[in-house]
């Protein structure tokens, strides 16, 4: 049963993905969290239920800092619908096309004043106040999905004429009849919503709905538990359950006699917000292995003290999750029941003192009821609600992992495809969830090159007399989650993010690091070999951070090879080469990876010094079954003779295969027949064992 439901939810959760729609408004709304952030700090400054502080507020400088929290918290949560409607058109556009960024915001923009815009009173702010959000929300996902349609229908309308013209031109008559006809359909139906309703304001519909259900359920425990349900139902599809219920509240649960009033919601109900996230706060700090969530948590576990909990419930994120969709809906309810019990039964002394919603669990308990028992039923209703969660969080944790797992699959497929064909792979600039992995990768990547945590594994090169002659330095990152990924892919993922030179230069400092630590068990001529990339040879100063480098330590610089692959140097200009040899000069051996027989390979080698070529793997893997890859072996042995390199041998995995290698003349090796790439403490065990 547990794995037929595990089973559902992954299905779930991948189809909830994979929506557009959900992805659009999910996305949305993350993009929104610094102004809602922004807003929210502002209120809770302007609102801290500190007398003293508010009369400070009141007459400092005139009102002077007052004002200014006025002016931050209008400019951002009084303007909160006009942000969403933005973000998730913008969000929306970002899935479909890259190349018309900015057009589906303002054609959503256009429509949705065209709907809300009221002709005798004219234009007002006022939409795009938090009353209307739910209009905006609607207004900007039909904008996008009849956009979608409409612009596949129209797509050669004009194409005769703007043939040659800008493409910004092009992009922008190509958005006119697409974008006019749904401005001119919320046009019409703001018509058709004031001649039929009165008003062109869905959201005061469904209130108005929702307050006639609330006038016939009265006041008690069934409505207040209604209420709850309501609230949270609507706020886990991303829409202000308490902006559509605010009526409601204000009538039937203003102050008064009776238990379930909006302090009562406010303080025993809704600590860390709507869902009671403070809870989940917790018992992410108790069962999370997740670094990012973790410290996700971590960052807003102030705002979340003061009931602001927007960082969590699209950061983790609960909107959309149907692994939360339990527990936020759950957790409430159940926490309802307990307190209207307490004070039903007298535990707890009744609501005496209305309190600011943005006051912090505990404090806020003892000052609505005058009692210490009011914290006491917080910290039960605390607890409570974080057992609740738990499991919840073990199971998304475990969900999270096996779709991150996937999509890095998905990613590294991408970049293997790319190998094959000769191309680069394009990653971040991607449209839909990959593009969200990938940029997920860089930043864990980012914060692993800065705190220096690379892993560096060796395979070990032996020579035909079983000594170990050196070790090839091969990079390992091990993802916090998902474990050790293709290094091809955290590569790629580098140089996109313009990482790779930093990247590189750690790889290269951790590697004389650990050779120093060797030194004690090898002779002078053990070598480790680093693979540079062409973003270190672009760097103008890589001599002098090379020198320096070796100053550091004792070991002698033709102690530290410098590998490129063959196709890295054939498109190196003149100015990488020349940095290249200058490396040389100063004793650094290089070495050319994945050396085939290409005549403009063979050009290359012939005017720039190289010290060792290690051989194509293909050749050495098709060395026994294939007569052609014998002769090419051969030959290049035979070509190392007259031009004084060494040739290595990788990828030899059979005694059979060193036994011809030998035959040939080929006296150097590296592959799994010795050791496959290992950690710099066994790879000091073997040197041991070896010698």
């Amino acid at each position: 049963m547990k794995k037929l439901l595990s089973g559902g939810i992954e299905k779930l959760f991948s189809k909830l993905e994979e929506n557009r729609i959900l992805t659009a408004v999910r996305d949305g709304m993350i993009l929104a969290i610094p102004w809602i952030m922004a807003g929210s700090f502002a209120l809770l400054l302007k609102s801290l239920p500190i007398p003293a502080y508010k009369a400070f507020l009141e007459t400092f400088l005139n009102g002077f800092f007052l004002n200014m929290l006025l002016l931050i918290n209008d400019a951002t949560l009084g303007i909160i619908s006009l942000i969403l409607l933005l973000t998730i058109s913008l969000s929306f556009e970002k899935q479909t096309s890259t190349e018309n960024l900015g057009l589906l915001p303002l054609i959503s923009l256009c429509a949705y004043i065209a709907f809300a815009y009221n002709i005798e009173s004219g234009f007002t702010f006022e939409i795009f106040q938090s009353t209307w959000l739910f209009n905006a929300v609607v207004v900007s996902i039909v904008t996008c999905l009849l956009y979608d349609k409409l612009s596949i229908l129209f797509l050669n309308t004009f194409k005769s004429y703007s043939e040659g013209a800008d493409n910004h031109f092009n992009q922008a008559l190509a958005a006119l009849v697409p974008g006019g006809m749904i401005i001119f359909l919320f046009a019409l139906l703001n018509n058709l919503m004031v001649m039929v309703f009165g008003i062109p304001n869905f959201q005061m519909l469904v209130s108005n709905y929702l307050f006639g259900l609330f006038q016939h359920l009265g006041r008690g425990l069934g409505s207040a538990l209604f209420f709850v349900f309501i609230m949270h139902f609507l706020w886990f599809f991303g829409v202000h359950g308490a902006n559509m219920l605010d009526d409601v509240a204000k009538t039937f649960f203003s102050q008064g006699p009776w238990i379930a009033t909006k302090t009562f919601f406010d303080t025993f109900i809704f600590f860390g917000g709507c869902g009671a996230l403070l809870c989940l706060v917790v018992a992410i700090f108790i069962g999370e292995r997740r670094k990012s969530v973790r410290e996700l948590s971590a960052i807003a576990t102030f705002p979340v003290l003061f009931n602001m909990n927007e960082l969590i419930l699209f950061g983790v994120p609960v909107v959309f999750n149907p692994v939360y969709f339990i527990p936020f809906i759950l957790t409430p309810l159940v926490l309802t029941l307990i307190s209207y019990g307490a004070f039903y039964f007298g535990l707890v002394p009744m609501i005496t003192s209305t309190v600011e919603w943005t006051s912090p669990i505990f404090l806020s308990g003892y000052a609505a009821t005058g009692s210490i028992a009011g914290s006491l039923l917080q910290l039960l209703n605390l607890a409570v609600g974080t057992l609740i969660y738990l499991p919840f969080v073990q199971l998304s944790q475990k969900q999270q992992l096996k779709t991150l797992t996937r999509r890095i699959e998905e990613l590294s497929d991408v970049v293997r495809r790319a190998e094959e064909s000769g191309e680069k792979p394009v990653l971040l600039r991607r449209t839909g969830r990959l593009s969200t992995v990938a940029k997920g990768l860089v930043s864990e990547l980012r914060r692993d090159i800065r705190n220096r945590s690379i892993n560096l594994y060796y395979q070990p090169q032996v020579n035909a007399e079983g000594r170990v002659i050196g070790a090839e330095a091969l990079l390992r990152w091990k993802h916090p989650v998902a474990g050790f990924l293709y290094p091809p892919l955290v590569i790629a993922l580098a140089e996109e993010a313009g990482l790779l030179e930093e990247l590189g230069r750690i790889i290269t400092e951790t590697a004389c690091d650990d050779l120093e630590g060797l030194r004690p068990l090898v002779d002078d001529q053990f070598m480790i070999s680093v693979n540079l990339t062409a973003s270190q040879l672009d760097n103008p100063k890589i001599y002098e951070q090379m020198k320096a480098l070796l100053d550091r330590h004792s070991f002698g610089p033709w102690q530290l090879g410098l590998e490129l692959t063959e196709q890295m140097a054939l498109s190196s200009s003149q100015t990488m080469t020349d940095r290249l040899m200058a490396l040389h000069e100063m004793g650094m051996p290089l070495i050319m990876d994945d050396f085939g027989m290409g005549h403009s390979s063979l050009m290359y080698l012939q005017n720039n010094q190289f010290d060792i070529v290690k051989l194509d793997g293909s050749l050495v893997k098709q060395l026994m079954s294939n007569k052609r890859s014998s002769d090419i072996i051969s030959s290049i042995i035979y070509l190392s003779h007259s031009l004084k390199f060494e040739v290595l041998a990788e990828f030899v995995e059979t005694a059979e295969q060193r036994d011809a290698l030998l035959a040939l003349g080929c006296r150097n090796y590296q592959g799994y027949l010795y050791s496959p790439a290992i950690p710099i403490d066994a790879l000091r065990l073997f040197v041991q064992k070896t010698d």
